[in-house]
């Protein structure tokens, strides 16, 4: 497989063709979409970064001063994120393992591929290549309320939010409505994080406002980023 470099003020970022690696740092690196005026990383600051793809978000913080976590379940991501921080002369953590709500060891990761598109899902299966991952339970990784967290895990995001009972100095999280569309969810988790954060931001009020029964299929835009921080 031909890989590529990018480069994005001083960032350096190899790209395999014919995965979504381009549009993973066109978005996360070059777009920034993890941070807002209002929800910034910050020197100093421990990420626990689940769902690492091939490094682009620990990239961005490590950049920044922060220092980070990755777990990431999938081999092949695994060695992009070495390369990717080596390419840098960066340093992170990195955990071959997928983070879940239940006590299972091992489950079965669906691998997506759409249009090059690639999104890897324990909770939906997109009728391609299926392999096998470790796990580790949520409780284990998120043990520490000073820490930092971004989560982009594909639809198991919601599991580990419904029953989190200690929550991270500050967090932000996509919720993939093509993986699970149901209002009615999303709005008590979004509930439940406002009783712990002063704050918690979507970048599109679009969904929280829909009536119960709806599912957002009509949507160009299928996933939200919620930015949850200063904590009550």
């Amino acid at each position: 497989m031909k890989i590529t470099e990018h480069n994005h003020k001083g960032i350096s970022f190899l790209c395999r063709e014919g995965t979504s690696d381009f549009k993973t740092f066109e978005e996360v690196i070059v777009r920034n979409v993890y941070e807002k005026k209002y929800f910034k990383i910050q020197k100093d600051e421990h990420w626990i970064d689940l769902g690492g793809n091939v490094g682009a978000f620990a990239i961005n913080a490590i950049s920044k001063g922060a220092t980070v976590d990755i777990y990431e379940p999938d081999i092949f991501s695994c060695k992009m994120i070495e390369k990717n921080l080596s390419l840098n002369n960066m340093n992170a953590n990195i955990y071959q393992k997928a983070v879940v709500a239940n006590d299972k060891k091992r489950m079965t990761m669906y691998v997506g591929n759409n249009m090059q598109v690639w999104r890897n899902s324990l909770y939906k299966n997109w009728g391609n290549q299926k392999f096998t991952v470790d796990c580790i339970h949520f409780s284990e990784v998120l043990n520490n309320e000073k820490n930092c967290v971004k989560i982009d895990i594909e639809g198991a995001e919601m599991d580990i939010l419904e029953n989190m009972n200690l929550f991270p100095n500050k967090m932000v999280f996509e919720w993939s409505f093509d993986i699970d569309g149901r209002i009615d969810r999303y709005k008590k988790i979004i509930d439940k994080l406002k009783k712990e954060y002063k704050n918690v931001a979507e970048q599109d009020k679009r969904f929280y406002n829909l009536p119960d029964y709806v599912v957002p299929t009509r949507f160009i835009v299928k996933a939200n980023n919620i930015y949850c921080y200063e904590k009550n």
